[in-house]
């Protein structure tokens, strides 16, 4: 299935950054579509680098899989990306239908995500599953 940028998914996730204070990007299986940061737009509609490609790929993504990272092993977004500046990211899988459509992706530059951080990403992705289909177009 593919991601659809609904007006309901939008208002949520600018909500999200804000709330969680965080970068939010959403990417589907080959580049960025939406990113909620005026600092990272020039993320949005670039291809997905080598490496999170492989976080995609992964056997092992499942609906409760997720990546933590810190500032010793973060994944960079795009290519050429600049991940100096990042201390930790959140990445999640999006599922429609059990198959991974895309990556809900929370990075900081200021901090490390804690465990009640984790709980805050899992819940948005649950609502940018259902945000992302047809049904709120």
């Amino acid at each position: 299935m593919k991601l659809f940028i609904t007006k309901s998914l939008i208002d949520f996730l600018n909500s999200s950054c804000y709330l969680s204070n965080s970068n939010i990007v959403l990417t589907d299986l080959k580049r960025i579509i939406f990113t909620s940061s005026d600092v990272e737009k020039h993320y949005l509609n670039s291809e997905l680098s080598e490496s999170i490609k492989q976080v995609l790929d992964s056997p092992y993504l499942n609906k409760s899989a997720y990546l933590n990272t810190t500032i010793d092993s973060i994944v960079p977004l795009v290519n050429n990306d600049n991940i100096s500046k990042y201390k930790s990211q959140i990445i999640l899988p999006i599922f429609h239908n059990d198959v991974a459509d895309g990556l809900l992706v929370f990075f900081t530059e200021d901090r490390e995500y804690l465990p009640s951080n984790l709980k805050f990403a899992e819940t948005t992705r649950h609502f940018a599953e259902l945000f992302s289909t047809k049904d709120y177009l």
